[in-house]
C-alpha cells in the first residue's frame, strides 16, 4: 500500500468528505428540533454515516485520509470554539492508527471508525462546558420550552452518556458499514 497521498486520493477524500459532511450537517439539523433526538445526535449519525466512513477509508486507502476526514468534521462543528477541531484531531490521529495498526482491513476500519465517531461530540462542547451561555444562545431559535427541557435532560454527567452514544454509533455504524463493504464491493475490487 502507498502511503503518499495523490491527487486523485485527495479528490476522492474531498468527494466523500463532502457526502459525509452533508449527511452529518443535514442529521444535525433535523435531530436538533427535538431536544431528546439532539442529544441521540452522535448515536443516530454514526450509525447512518458508518456505510459513508467505510467506503471512504476503502477509496482513500492512504495514510491521513481519515485525519483529512476527522479534521473536515472538527472545522465544520468548530462554530463557536476551537475545542472541537482539537478533539476532532485527536480522535482522527488514533482511527488512523487503528486503521494502520490492522493494515486498513474492513475490521480495522471498522474498529476505527467507533472511535472516529467521537468528532461527531464537536457541538456538545460547547453545551458541557458552557451550558448557560450556549443555553441562551439556543433560546432565539427554539424557544424557552425547548431550552428547558434541554437544561432539564443535560446534568453535568451527560457527557459520559454522550460518549457512550457516540461509541455505540461508531460501532453500530461500522460494523454496519463493515457489512455493506463485504457484500457489495468486495467482489468489484
Amino acid at each position: 500500500m502507498k502511503v503518499k497521498l495523490t491527487t486523485k486520493d485527495l479528490i476522492s477524500a474531498g468527494a466523500f468528505g463532502a457526502i459525509y459532511l452533508v449527511l452529518l450537517t443535514v442529521l444535525s439539523s433535523v435531530l436538533t428540533v427535538v431536544p431528546v433526538l439532539f442529544l441521540a445526535t452522535p448515536l443516530i449519525a454514526g450509525v447512518i454515516l458508518g456505510t459513508v466512513y467505510m467506503l471512504y477509508a476503502a477509496k482513500v486507502p492512504r495514510t491521513g485520509a481519515i485525519l483529512i476526514l476527522a479534521i473536515l468534521v472538527g472545522a465544520i462543528t468548530s462554530m463557536a470554539t476551537f475545542y472541537p477541531l482539537v478533539v476532532a484531531v485527536i480522535w482522527g490521529v488514533i482511527a488512523e492508527i487503528i486503521a494502520a495498526r490492522g493494515q486498513r482491513t474492513a475490521g480495522a476500519l471498522a474498529a476505527g471508525y467507533c472511535v472516529f465517531n467521537l468528532t461527531s461530540m464537536g457541538p456538545f462542547f460547547a453545551l458541557i462546558l458552557a451550558k448557560d451561555a450556549f443555553l441562551e444562545s439556543c433560546s432565539g431559535y427554539y424557544g424557552e420550552e425547548y431550552i428547558a427541557a434541554l437544561d432539564k435532560l443535560t446534568p453535568s454527567w451527560i457527557v459520559l452518556v454522550l460518549i457512550a452514544l457516540a461509541l455505540a454509533g461508531g460501532l453500530l455504524g461500522g460494523l454496519f458499514g463493515k457489512r455493506i463493504l463485504k457484500k457489495h464491493f468486495a467482489k468489484a475490487g
